[in-house]
């Protein structure tokens, strides 16, 4: 009984302690990871949100699955050989999908929540430019997306609904007209820090939100707010670009997969894009495509015919930027503005059309236009002679290495290319990633590849 006695006060104690001093004898920061921050500061979430954001725009599945369909490239083994064959899975898009919500999108909300409860909205117009790029990528891509009911982190909205495409593109012009609102704000208590696309510039984010507000109000065929928009975006000595190191672990992403990675060899340059230069002998030939012997050879559409130029200086070195927007995509939306506006001005297309061109072989080649090139190929278009297709088909020589020609083709048709034999048309968008489809009850359920986007109808 006496055992027994001391075992019960034994106990008690051991449970008065427990309860009552847990918190002088457990040290309660023992499962914090210092290397997790809980609270992470702005001036760190601004460069990982425009690194991931870059990363993604300008990598393997946005740029080379789009460059292969607009013929830019050729797959021509293994993934990127079926990708030249329009074949391009569920789970082949899950990386983009997942990358693109969890980090630069992610990244930008947060900080966009923290820009207004310390009252910094400079901070918040970065945000907003890059999540409104990030929307617009994505959209273009897969159409309808999450997010009103993404970015929540509850355990209500895991399967979050999907926003129509057209509210997205609502959602990228209201966040463009905010941003511009934002950085241009006087009264800003932390001072901008940490970016590194243009060392905390707040002009140059204003001209970048206005170039990109340009290029979806094209996309909506709102030609008069687009001219408006381009006017007050880059002028010929502003880009908008993400740079990267020298080094294999910070070379440029389309680097990485065409030098360095055992998939080095899947892709070569397309003959139907090769040829274009060749025609010409186009002076950005040199920079877009390697020499294969005397010649630049392109592999022709849907083969794997590997005795082809390689990609050239101009995407595949280490440093090679990721171009997001540009002076010269700004020329090509204001020629074809003047020219599908309700009172044509051809006259000023045929002038931004020249002037675009110019600035295109001058940003890839580091050199000014041959006059006599020029001549012979650009400058000969006057206002009896100019015509969409020209304009696109030299936006597309133009805007390689981006996702802006695969938008084009959609919206207008040119340039005027021959699918792959026995593969049907070229895609009208990516399909929605496996996750989506096998654990969200909200996710659309698409017909096939051959879906047209609401955008693009």
């Amino acid at each position: 009984m006496k055992n027994l006695f001391k075992l019960n006060i034994t106990l008690m104690v051991l449970f008065t302690l427990f309860f009552t001093g847990c918190k002088t004898w457990i040290d309660t920061e023992m499962n914090i990871n210092p290397d997790v921050p809980s609270d992470v500061p702005m001036k760190l979430l601004i460069p990982s949100m425009e690194l991931s954001m870059a990363y993604q725009i300008g990598g393997i599945r946005a740029v080379k699955t789009t460059n292969i369909y607009m013929q830019q490239l050729n797959g021509v083994a293994r993934q990127s050989a079926g990708e030249a064959k329009y074949i391009l899975s569920a789970s082949d898009v899950d990386d983009i999908w997942r990358r693109m919500y969890y980090q630069p999108m992610m990244d930008a909300k947060k900080i966009i929540e923290k820009a207004k409860a310390e009252n910094s909205p400079h901070y918040a117009g970065v945000a907003k430019v890059c999540l409104a790029l990030s929307l617009g990528t994505m959209t273009n891509l897969f159409g309808n997306i999450p997010y009103s009911d993404a970015f929540k982190g509850d355990v209500a909205v895991l399967k979050p609904a999907f926003d129509t495409q057209e509210d997205i593109y609502k959602t990228i012009d209201i966040l463009l007209g905010e941003a511009i609102t934002d950085l241009g704000a006087t009264e800003n208590i932390t001072a901008l820090s940490g970016d590194i696309i243009y060392t905390n510039n707040r002009t140059s984010w204003i001209k970048a939100a206005y170039a990109l507000r340009a290029r979806y109000a094209l996309n909506k065929k709102d030609y008069t707010n687009a001219l408006n928009y381009v006017n007050n975006s880059f002028t010929a000595t502003d880009k908008f670009v993400m740079t990267f190191g020298t080094s294999n672990a910070e070379a440029s992403p389309m680097y990485q997969y065409a030098t360095v990675s055992s998939y080095k060899n899947d892709i070569k340059m397309c003959k139907t894009f090769i040829d274009k230069l060749n025609a010409t002998t186009d002076p950005r030939r040199t920079f877009y495509a390697k020499i294969l012997g005397t010649a630049y050879i392109g592999s022709p559409a849907g083969s794997e015919d590997a005795n082809a130029s390689g990609l050239g200086t101009f995407n595949n070195s280490a440093n090679s930027p990721v171009i997001l927007s540009s002076y010269v995509e700004m020329q090509f939306i204001k020629a074809e503005c003047y020219l599908r506006q309700a009172v044509p001005d051809k006259d000023a297309a045929a002038v931004a059309y020249k002037a675009a061109v110019a600035a295109s072989v001058l940003a890839v080649t580091g050199a000014v236009a041959n006059t006599a090139w020029m001549n012979t190929n650009i400058n000969i278009e006057t206002a009896a002679t100019i015509t969409l297709q020209k304009i696109i088909e030299q936006k597309y020589l133009a805007l390689y290495s981006s996702v802006v020609p695969y938008d084009d083709y959609r919206r207008t048709g040119f340039p005027v290319l021959t699918p792959v034999a026995g593969a049907g048309s070229i895609p009208a968008r990516f399909p929605y990633p496996q996750t989506e489809v096998s654990y969200n009850t909200n996710c659309p359920t698409i017909i096939d590849s051959n879906q047209k986007l609401w955008i693009f109808q």
